[in-house]
């Protein structure tokens, strides 16, 4: 056991008014001291968890209303070391009871220190400590704290120091090379030698946006620098492994971020690790070279901050802690099965927009990072989701994809927070409170039809095979397909789409087989070939369960909607949805549904573009007359020319008193004598005619564009009758 002078001195009874003690071991925490009126923090950084050590420093004999400064750890003796600016301004000692013993120590200008850090040299048993205290232009001291501390103490000015002007705030000891290292506001990291009185400019490393002062610096045993931001809180990590630096160019990483004050200084015991020691420190999971262990500075949350286990920030079920202090730590440690929070409902494809779902515990903040080009980073390029505030429970995202973004496997990271930091996190670093997950995608090329950000407009009538009113509202779609591609082959296919308008009396349903018809070859998707179990379909942000791809038929076929009827919201005082005049502003319905494929398919030999969007008529509702007794699904309406489906009843092609003229042998269908249709496609977002108003008094050039099988009035959908078609709603 060893003694101080102190407690020898009250073992043999002489007067002891203090009984200060040294730190019982090199502490891992560093140490912040903040405030005009000094208070100090214990700081984990791993996790960022602040401790109060002292909300108020004191003297033996009288109360401090005054700030400390250049504080730095002495691990020969164990004691904090640190300027005080109460008068008189004095070196103070300060023990694990956090009380300061002044310190006589003369030859000190008049002025205050804020910089300031101990180099302790030589073997463990002949070991000397030097306190360094710095202030531009007045220069560099150097305070020895070897013999007697009672004693009085010279400080002894470096020569030509006061010339360095430096705008450094905190600076640190390496524990190796004894050299001290400093960062300025900019960023520019300076290596000083105090054997030799000199500084040299290293670099200016990256801090992105967090320029201020670094008002606290750190070492670990490992040669890892530390600095800390005043304003914004945040903890940087350079390594400094190799010193000096001599051959390579340091690069700086948030490492953490710690309370903020106008007012910061640091210290730590530079021969103690850097480690977990929490249990309940959540990490990512993206493999190397991804950041995710200690050692990478890589994302983790403290998730029980207040180790009460209660009112925990997180996604999904729930959250657990790792321990992945290193990059062997990581590649042995199984995937957190707790990064349960995000669902990828839509195909992540080039160019569009990916529906995603994020179940959070509370209400909350999310922060998120693609990595697009696979380089095994997420850049702050790469950041889509910047503190977007959801609600508890399930929230629904959409994700703008880019349109050069690479296919194949690649990482995601998500990050929830309680939205209380300082700045905008990182993909990397500590944060107190929340989660880190990690999510392993597929992304793709893409072939979008008709274009990454258009629409083309679907609008049927539901009459056949009677002419009806001829208004083509009854069912009024915008409607996008994407063909999934990996290499030559597809892999699947997304389909998008909004419902915007229902005119109809009758219930219908939507739907699309996978099919297209070129030149008179049919290309298709079969049933078998469907990865049916891993459809995804989301209407208005909602993910739906139940089965999509309809049953018992060879033929893919996808249900979108039973009876549209049951998706839409009448505005009051209208009897349709968006096909009224003034009735236009309810939102329109939105879908989308990634249908992936069991086995990649050759792109030559696969359907793209339209494929086949359809309406049937909806089981248990009055469809006509000739319906009556016939099963409502085996109605059906199509695109001119279109075949109907292996569900569909052909014996309706030959009911009495039709309209239609469809020739099965001839392939013909779902047209008039005049070659008029009963289901259109407009190769842009259309303005469909109001409620019975025939299509070619709302646009006159229709008739002779549909008559002559397009090659006339091609551009017929741009001159219309503004008093004949719905106003297109902004929602």
């Amino acid at each position: 056991m060893r003694l101080t002078h102190l407690a020898i001195a009250c073992l043999v009874s002489l007067p002891c008014a203090v009984f200060s003690q040294p730190f019982d071991n090199c502490p891992s925490q560093a140490f912040l001291m903040q405030d005009a009126k000094a208070q100090l923090y214990g700081i984990d950084l791993v996790s960022a968890k602040p401790t109060i050590l002292s909300s108020a420093l004191t003297f033996t004999s009288e109360a401090n209303n005054e700030s400390v400064n250049a504080v730095g750890f002495n691990y020969k003796d164990q004691y904090l070391y640190g300027f005080s600016r109460q008068s008189p301004k004095s070196v103070v000692q300060i023990g694990s009871n956090y009380e300061m013993k002044r310190l006589n120590v003369t030859g000190l200008p008049d002025t205050n220190f804020y910089v300031g850090d101990i180099q302790v040299t030589g073997e463990q048993a002949n070991q000397s400590a030097m306190y360094y205290v710095y202030t531009p232009n007045f220069g560099l001291y150097e305070i020895n704290l070897e013999g007697d501390l009672d004693a009085p103490i010279t400080a002894r000015l470096l020569p030509a120091t006061e010339t360095w002007n430096l705008g450094i705030f905190d600076f640190a000891f390496h524990p190796q090379s004894n050299l001290l290292y400093a960062v300025e506001s900019n960023g520019d990291l300076h290596e000083i030698n105090v054997a030799e009185n000199t500084t040299k400019f290293i670099t200016q490393v990256d801090i992105g946006d967090d320029t201020g002062a670094f008002g606290a610096a750190y070492f670990d045993i490992n040669g890892q620098f530390y600095f800390s931001n005043n304003k914004s809180g945040k903890i940087h990590k350079v390594d400094l492994s190799i010193s000096p630096v001599v051959g390579y160019t340091p690069v700086a990483n948030v490492f953490t971020s710690g309370p903020k004050s106008s007012q910061n200084d640091g210290a730590r015991c530079a021969i103690a690790e850097v480690e977990v020691t929490d249990s309940s420190i959540d990490f990512g999971d993206a493999p190397l070279p991804y950041n995710t262990s200690l050692e990478q500075s890589g994302a983790r949350h403290l998730f029980d901050p207040n180790s009460t286990g209660s009112n925990l920030i997180y996604l999904g079920d729930t959250v657990d802690g790792e321990n992945i202090n290193t990059d062997a730590d990581l590649i042995n440690n199984p995937v957190d099965a707790s990064d349960d929070g995000v669902s990828f409902v839509t195909a992540i494809s080039a160019g569009q927009d990916s529906q995603i779902i994020v179940n959070a515990s509370a209400s909350s903040f999310l922060y998120a990072w693609f990595d697009w080009d696979q380089n095994g980073g997420f850049s702050e390029s790469e950041r889509i989701i910047t503190k977007y505030q959801l609600n508890q429970g399930d929230n629904s995202i959409l994700i703008n994809v880019p349109s050069n973004v690479k296919a194949g496997q690649t990482w995601a990271r998500f990050r929830v927070t309680d939205g209380s930091e300082a700045s905008l996190i990182t993909a990397t670093g500590g944060v107190l409170g929340g989660e880190v997950e990690d999510y392993e995608i597929t992304t793709f090329a893409s072939a979008v039809y008709p274009g990454e950000n258009d629409w083309v407009t679907l609008a049927y009538e539901d009459k056949w095979p009677f002419a009806g009113d001829y208004d083509f509202n009854d069912v009024v779609v915008n409607y996008r397909t994407t063909q999934l591609i990996e290499g030559t082959n597809v892999v699947g296919y997304k389909i998008d789409g909004q419902l915007i308008g229902v005119g109809a009396t009758y219930h219908n349903g939507f739907a699309v087989s996978l099919k297209e018809t070129v030149n008179n070859t049919t290309y298709s998707i079969l049933s078998r070939e469907v990865d049916a179990d891993n459809i995804r379909f989301v209407i208005n942000g909602e993910l739906q369960t139940g089965s999509f791809l309809e049953a018992n038929t060879e033929q893919a076929i996808l249900i979108f909607m039973q009876d549209t009827w049951l998706h839409v919201n009448k505005q009051s005082g209208c009897e349709y949805f968006r096909t009224e005049s003034n009735c236009d502003v309810n939102s329109k319905v939105t879908f989308s549904m990634t249908i992936p494929l069991k086995v990649p398919k050759a792109k030559i030999l696969s359907p793209g573009t339209l494929l086949d969007p359809f309406i049937f008529a909806t089981e248990g509702f009055y469809h006509g007359d000739f319906l009556v007794g016939k099963n409502a699904r085996s109605w059906e309406v199509h695109m001119k020319n279109q075949a109907p489906t292996e569900v569909f009843d052909a014996t309706l092609f030959d009911l009495s008193g039709a309209d239609d003229v469809s020739q099965q042998e001839s392939g013909l269908f779902f047209l008039t004598e005049n070659g008029l249709p009963w289901a259109i496609e407009v190769g842009v977002q259309w303005l469909h005619p109001l409620e019975g108003v025939d299509i070619t008094d709302a646009y006159d050039s229709f008739a002779n564009f549909a008559q002559s099988s397009g090659k006339q009035n091609p551009q017929w959908f741009n001159r219309y009758n503004s008093n004949n078609v719905a106003v297109r709603g902004e929602q």
